[in-house]
């Protein structure tokens, strides 16, 4: 018996489509092209998904690149979570890193700490 999921015509879904979905996402994030992440995300990218070698999520790589406009999309529009990647480092941490411009600086130190504080009353 054959337990792989089928789409709407009856063809094998494969894994390694998944992954290509997610990497397109990221890759997108990374060249700040924001149309495409919104298509993305409104086909049903996972927002919170994570490159796998590094951890890097939408969000870390949004503030790595210094887009303010990306990274505010993320979280305002759409929620993304703050944690860390496989190296530890928070999206503040990866700011200070990369030495983004001030108001990104700002927005993603605040931002971070309204995240944080809503998780710690949950």
């Amino acid at each position: 018996m054959f337990w792989g999921k089928l789409d709407e015509k009856g063809r094998l879904l494969r894994a390694d489509r998944d992954w290509q979905i997610d990497a397109d996402f990221l890759r997108a994030c990374y060249a700040g092209e924001l149309d495409a992440v919104r298509s993305m995300i409104a086909g049903g990218a996972a927002i919170d998904q994570t490159d796998k070698a590094s951890g890097l999520s939408a969000l870390h790589i949004a503030v790595g690149t210094n887009n303010l406009p990306l990274v505010r999309m993320l979280v305002e529009e759409h929620q993304a979570g703050f944690f860390a990647d496989r190296s530890g480092r928070w999206p503040t941490l990866i700011a200070a890193e990369c030495g983004v411009d001030d108001d990104l600086s700002d927005y993603i130190v605040a931002a971070e700490a309204r995240f944080l504080g809503q998780e710690s009353s949950v």
